[in-house]
């Protein structure tokens, strides 16, 4: 008997403390709803739908909603939500509804997070933040060009106003005026090839639309190229040697824009050249394999460091700044090589040791030679039809 009353009272005093738990846990959410009242349904749902790292604050500055991006983002944590300069502009928030907006510190470069907290209702605060890391890499690199540009631009121009002032004191004197005026000549050029390459390198960093792309024969590019520099190689005693995979039939085709890939393909075609001492060898070399074609140009010249390797295709940069302008190079031709390619689909990539030479890689993709006999047929096909030409339109006219 005493087991069993001992028992019963158990199972009373265990389900009088759970109705107590119960009904502590229910006053609890009674007391909560009545202090923050159940958040818009249309906030969350848009909240929850963005990519955006998005928190909502209760009045007393405590996280009580966090969408995907935020619960997955480990940049903003509790603590950062806890600082007091933080707290202190959120309290200035709720009570007055002016939205704040907290920007990254310039002065710090592992500051990239910008955070704006809203007002949602009268209790809660919206905080989203956006990382600004890329925009501000974006920034920095247009800054840095923009700033190359202008002490490359300022160079010439300020070569050319001073040899024009000169022209104009030796006026009497004619041998002092023609050594000026090629001076003046020289600087003219190296500002006009300045002035071409930086246009350049603005087309090859625009993304190619469908539009702009058409069939372009890589083999057909070297051999226009080849000859166009078979005279600049000739007066400075450099030999051009082309090699080609003549086991492989039909031609390497690519999607693009001609005058572009010519480009590429011309910059270090005169950069081999530029480089290559007296009686060297510039060789051209072209294979193709299953879907691609590598184009190779090799010069014998002084070759390259392998500090500089990494940087040699950054806009500007020069192994030797004084040896390079004197042999007329703008410093750009590399970086409108490198964005061409990337543009294209394709890559280059460089091999050099001092003493022996550089190598560089143009890496296309290629259209298959079933896509080619596809397409030849398409364009066929719409041209007859366009003539009233197709053979099965005229059979059908004759059976009528």
């Amino acid at each position: 008997m005493l087991v069993l009353a001992s028992v019963g009272l158990g199972i009373i005093a265990g389900a009088l403390g759970a109705t107590t738990i119960f009904a502590a846990r229910a006053a609890g959410r009674k007391r909560s709803e009545a202090l923050r009242p159940e958040l818009p349904a249309a906030a969350i749902e848009m909240l929850h739908a963005l990519d955006r790292f998005a928190v909502i604050l209760d009045s007393s500055l405590s996280a009580v909603y966090a969408n995907p991006a935020a619960r997955d983002d480990p940049r903003i944590t509790g603590e950062q939500l806890n600082e007091p300069e933080f707290l202190q502009r959120a309290r200035k928030v709720m009570s007055s509804g002016v939205t704040d907006i907290i920007e990254p510190d310039p002065e710090d470069r592992s500051s990239t997070q910008r955070i704006q907290i809203v007002r949602l209702q009268r209790r809660f605060l919206v905080v989203f933040v956006d990382d600004m890391g890329e925009e501000q890499r974006v920034n920095a690199m247009r800054r840095d060009f923009i700033a190359n540009v202008s002490h490359e631009l300022k160079t010439p121009i300020a070569a050319i106003s001073l040899l024009a002032e000169a022209v104009l004191e030796a006026a009497d004197e004619p041998e002092i005026v023609r050594s000026f005026t090629k001076k003046q000549l020289k600087e003219a050029r190296r500002l006009g090839d300045l002035s071409r390459d930086i246009i350049q390198l603005s087309e090859a960093q625009t993304t190619l639309q469908p539009e702009d792309r058409e069939r372009v024969s890589l083999r057909g590019v070297v051999r226009t190229e080849v000859e166009a520099h078979r005279e600049y190689a000739s007066q400075r005693g450099v030999e051009i040697v082309v090699t080609e995979d003549e086991t492989i039939e039909g031609d390497a085709v690519t999607l693009g824009r001609p005058s572009s890939i010519g480009t590429v393909v011309a910059n270090l075609l005169t950069n081999a050249i530029r480089h290559s001492p007296e009686h060297a060898s510039v060789g051209i070399g072209v294979e193709t394999e299953e879907g691609l074609c590598r184009i190779t140009i090799t010069d014998q010249g002084e070759g390259i460091e392998a500090e500089h390797l990494p940087r040699i295709f950054e806009r500007f940069y020069r192994v030797d700044k004084a040896r390079s302008r004197d042999g007329g190079g703008t410093g750009l031709g590399l970086s409108i090589a490198r964005h061409t390619m990337r543009a294209h689909g394709g890559d280059i990539t460089v091999w050099s040791q001092v003493g022996v030479g550089s190598s560089f890689t143009l890496t296309f993709p290629t259209l298959e030679t079933k896509e080619l006999e596809k397409r030849r047929r398409r364009a066929k096909s719409a041209t007859r039809k366009r003539r009233g030409d197709d053979p099965r339109t005229k059979k059908k006219k004759v059976a009528n």
